[in-house]
């Protein structure tokens, strides 16, 4: 069996949870990886949270639910926290569901009326030409 030899110029000092040696590249000076430097841990944390925030189901509906949406959504989702804090009574957050679901149906009905109109244009105008 041929046995890789490691070059360990620039290879992180540091070692992985299982005990190897960590194979990362040292970026800078020091012996540690970005991953192993204790110096750079607030950083760290730092990108965690940013990375958790940008997967978080909050930023993918922000991504997903058009502007005007956006603050009713979140009432919504407030309406249903304090139902269950027990500070809403059900039977009002009930009432704000069913008028969220008519604004919703109210704003994809005005969607696809732009659009059904936007392709009647269109469709005519390629008629005359």
């Amino acid at each position: 069996m041929t046995e890789v030899i490691r070059s360990t110029a620039n290879r992180c000092a540091g070692q992985r949870k299982d005990g190897t040696p960590c194979d990362a590249a040292v970026m800078g000076a020091g012996t540690l990886c970005y991953a192993h430097d204790p110096a750079r841990a607030a950083e760290r944390d730092q990108a965690r949270r940013k990375g958790g925030e940008n997967s978080a189901t909050r930023a993918r509906l922000d991504r997903l639910v058009p502007a005007t949406l956006r603050g009713m959504i979140a009432d919504l989702l407030e309406a249903m926290s304090d139902v269950r804090a027990g500070t809403l009574d059900p039977r009002q957050a009930s009432a704000l569901a069913a008028l969220g679901g008519v604004v919703t149906r109210a704003y994809s009905v005005g969607i696809l009326e732009s659009r059904i109109e936007a392709l009647e244009q269109q469709q005519e105008g390629s008629k005359s030409t």
